[in-house]
């Protein structure tokens, strides 16, 4: 289906996607949503593909016919990205590359990867190496295809829709069921959290070629300590318990400064003189000549 101003969305009945299908559809987009799942929304120009991104003839079919293409979707939860490596690499990184591939095939005007800020951490786990894998994957495109992208590394997002392993809901969510207010990071964790219609909003100011090749940071306006969030709930929630904070940072989650991440340091091993090379050489070319002559 070949419409000007289709957008497809991989992942688009997850707690973000949700609110940019919304957003999109205010701006008179066409929106296809590619996911395992369905959403229950009702526009006339809103249609569903059930489907995963890491079986690429579905992908490839999606894609077919689309302007713009969001890539939502992937393993995104860090806890399970730790149990399971492998099903991570291949939805997150093979996942992507099915994308990639289709894009390229299709000549897709652009394609927007939903990063995360934990590609600039020392934390992250399989999550943050699957999308740092991801972003040089779609950099290396851009150099050999020339498929125009932009990279989304999102920050702290939270609001209505999300899962209960999401930062803020979590704490909500267990408060509403044990009465307490329960952080499992340390009482020094800063955040800067967005709300996920923000973070919807802002992605789509993306699709500008203003954006068109490079990499968007999309957080919070201001930092809030977990101290002070955790003060706030326990007024506003009535909350009598003593506050809970764990005596260590969660892991694979960062405490203060995500932007933590150091490459490794290389060292040398060199032989102690280069004086055999021609040697080695002459060697390799009287090999190769007698290979030949077999």
């Amino acid at each position: 289906m070949k419409r000007a101003n289709k957008v497809i969305i991989f992942g688009g009945s997850g707690f973000l996607g949700r609110y940019m299908i919304d957003e999109l559809i205010k701006k008179n987009f066409y929106v296809v949503n590619f996911d395992k799942q369905k959403i229950p929304f009702k526009y006339k120009k809103l249609s569903f593909i059930k489907g995963d991104i890491k079986n690429y003839k579905l992908v490839e079919k999606a894609i077919k016919g689309s302007k713009y293409v969001i890539n939502l979707a992937g393993i995104s939860d860090i806890g399970v990205s730790l149990k399971k490596p492998v099903e991570t690499v291949k939805t997150n990184i093979l996942g992507t590359i099915n994308i990639l591939e289709a894009c390229k095939k299709f000549k897709i005007k652009k394609h927007i990867f939903a990063s995360t800020v934990y590609v600039l951490s020392s934390q992250g786990g399989f999550y943050r190496t699957s999308k740092h894998s991801g972003e040089l994957y779609i950099q290396e495109y851009k150099k050999r295809h020339n498929l125009n992208f932009t990279i989304i590394r999102y920050g702290s997002i939270y609001g209505e829709g999300a899962s209960n392993k999401n930062g803020i809901t979590k704490i909500i969510y267990h408060s509403l069921k044990k009465g307490e207010l329960k952080y499992t990071g340390t009482k020094r964790a800063v955040r800067s959290f967005i709300h996920a219609k923000d973070a919807a909003r802002l992605t789509l100011k993306t699709l500008s070629n203003k954006y068109s090749n490079k990499s968007i940071l999309i957080t919070g306006s201001s930092k809030v300590r977990i101290m002070d969030l955790m003060k706030y709930l326990k007024k506003k929630l009535g909350i009598q318990k003593k506050l809970v904070y764990s005596n260590k940072t969660e892991l694979g989650h960062y405490d203060r400064n995500p932007y933590s991440y150091k490459k490794i340091k290389n060292k040398t091993l060199k032989p102690r003189n280069n004086k055999n090379f021609k040697k080695n050489l002459d060697k390799l070319i009287k090999y190769l000549k007698n290979e030949q002559i077999r």
